[in-house]
């Protein structure tokens, strides 16, 4: 009883494995078939396990490599504490003279005076001013008065005293007759200074010259000079200066009217 029962189940297995085999495709049963490691499975495991090992030897070996870059020497730049010089022994007078000096209120610090540059020396005076022989002579011009002398009407129809000269500029510049004349020579009457006026007729050409134009250095000119006369009778008085001392000149020159 037992063994038809066995027999009667192996018979029903064998029946469903050959049922299973006919419901499978060929192309399951060929892949059914393959060996092992020729199975998808197998590839797929063994790839994973070549990333696995590929990435445990890159990890081994980056830490490999770090470990030795700690044990080599290191190239860092120590910095090296500079030894003290030694301290030099000051004498007492140099300390004091080291300290800073205070300035108080009452002692401001002094201010350094800026002197003055010096100029070149001017040149010196030989002849300050000499009259002689109706020359009026100095380093600077001279004037030699001529004899005409005389007396005429101004401008305004009023009596003057017409002087003429010939002048000669010794200085570097170019001077004007009238300006030297008037500051070197000087013409008074009883006392009193003469002053400037104006011609007229044939005598303006020659005083308006001098009072105008310009004499070049080492130039002679031929002026006049015009005052007008307090009276037609009294003596008039030319004086001179001296250059140096701006004083006037013991020598003097009286031009008499009458």
């Amino acid at each position: 009883m037992v063994l038809t029962n066995y027999s009667q189940g192996s018979n029903v297995m064998k029946r469903q494995n050959g049922n299973n085999r006919t419901h499978m495709t060929r192309e399951a049963l060929r892949r059914k078939r393959l060996p092992f490691y020729k199975k998808n499975s197998f590839i797929i495991s063994i790839f994973l396990i070549l990333i696995v090992l590929i990435g445990l030897f890159v990890f081994w070996k980056a830490n490999t490599s770090h470990n030795t870059d700690s044990t080599q020497p290191s190239h860092k730049v120590e910095k090296v504490k500079a030894k003290k010089p030694a301290k030099k022994k000051t004498t007492k007078k140099a300390k004091q003279s080291n300290k800073a000096q205070k300035v108080t209120k009452e002692q401001p610090a002094k201010q350094v005076e800026k002197q003055p540059e010096k100029k070149p020396a001017a040149p010196q005076i030989k002849n300050a001013g000499t009259y002689s022989d109706l020359t009026y002579d100095t380093d600077w011009y001279t004037f030699k008065i001529s004899n005409e002398v005389k007396l005429i009407k101004d401008a305004n129809g009023d009596a003057a005293l017409l002087v003429k000269y010939n002048y000669t500029n010794k200085t570097n510049n170019n001077e004007v007759p009238q300006q030297v004349q008037n500051n070197a020579i000087m013409l008074k009457q009883d006392g009193k200074q003469l002053s400037a006026t104006s011609a007229t007729g044939d005598n303006a050409a020659i005083v308006n010259s001098s009072n105008n134009g310009q004499v070049q250095p080492g130039k002679s000119f031929d002026g006049a000079l015009l005052v007008k006369v307090n009276n037609t009778t009294s003596e008039v008085t030319m004086y001179f200066k001296n250059i140096q001392t701006n004083d006037w000149l013991d020598s003097t020159q009286p031009l008499k009217l009458d």
